[in-house]
């Protein structure tokens, strides 16, 4: 466990990911800056957050035009980048490639530049376990895992890495990659905008229509794990020597049937078509997680699904 306080910060600190990590960092008593355009993240995510003398937030595209030489200045004395800035919805990006491929891959580049031009100690990227792509429906998926990159966003977020890495054997910028499976978990969780996640999605049906609505035959299976695992996953990352771009799974290692998330909504269930390039199932292998991060994920399902529509209530 580190003890000294550090200079952190938060790209995409607003989110559903990005302020529950900004919470807990601050709690243990780091300074937080947290930049985000605020496009998916909110305000009111970061309510917690405001009351602390060590929280800031920046708002700012990372992406634009003069964003690297922003970020660059923002970035003066950081010794810490948590990268989780980026529009995080496969449907949206297949209908938008090209904007949303400004978004998480340029947005990455200003960002590894403004990391490595004032020589950050580490940057620790979220990464996502679309990069696996279909094909993996009998296997724990293990970080060599084969990549079949099915959808623009799963294309995008595989770029991430692959910039990030590159930072890192070309300008020894410290970095670890962290593969996140399907994240869920709190209130907080974003239900605004045409394309939420699962999750989200179901709460926003179940509100508006009184049904919710499921792709394809509901049998595909996600390995679904807790934001507060997540935010774990991080802090050990940070706190690990490994800065080597190291990719590691963070999920439980079992899976969940669609089917059986929209059991616990308890109301209509309309199938609708699957969508085209998604995976029918995806489970992570989390034995090197466990073995060089020393991090399991400790909150089942079951138990992680209550504490979300508790908050609801």
């Amino acid at each position: 466990m580190i003890n000294k306080k550090y200079k952190i910060l938060c790209a995409g600190g607003a989110g559903f990911i990005g302020s529950n990590l900004t919470d807990k960092l601050l709690e243990l008593g780091h300074d937080v800056t947290v930049v985000d355009d605020f496009s998916t993240g909110s305000y009111s995510n970061l309510e917690n957050a405001t009351k602390s003398k060590n929280f800031r937030s920046i708002k700012l595209d990372i992406s634009s035009k003069n964003a690297e030489t922003d970020l660059v200045e923002i970035c003066q004395g950081i010794d810490y980048i948590f990268h989780l800035a980026a529009i995080p919805r496969t449907q949206y990006c297949v209908e938008n490639p090209v904007a949303c491929n400004q978004a998480n891959v340029t947005g990455t580049i200003n960002l590894l530049e403004a990391a490595r031009k004032n020589k950050v100690k580490k940057v620790i990227l979220s990464a996502s376990c679309a990069a696996y792509g279909p094909g993996h429906d009998d296997e724990e998926v293990v970080e060599t895992a084969s990549i079949n990159l099915g959808t623009p966003y799963a294309a995008q977020k595989y770029m991430q890495e692959l910039y990030t890495k590159l930072y890192t054997d070309l300008y020894s910028l410290p970095s670890v990659i962290l593969r996140y499976f399907n994240v869920y978990g709190t209130k907080r969780q974003a239900e605004a905008g045409t394309y939420p996640n699962v999750i989200a999605a179901f709460n926003k049906a179940k509100k508006t229509d009184g049904k919710i609505y499921v792709t394809g035959t509901g049998e595909q299976s996600r390995d679904m794990v807790h934001v507060y695992d997540v935010v774990d996953a991080n802090i050990a990352a940070m706190e690990s020597e490994i800065g080597n771009g190291e990719v590691f799974n963070v999920g439980t290692g079992s899976a969940v049937t669609v089917n059986e998330v929209a059991k616990y909504f308890d109301c209509p269930i309309e199938y609708i078509p699957a969508r085209p390039g998604e995976a029918f199932r995806l489970c992570a292998n989390i034995t090197k997680i466990n073995s060089l991060l020393k991090w399991k994920a400790k909150i089942p399902f079951s138990e992680g699904i209550n504490i979300y529509l508790s908050q609801l209530n």
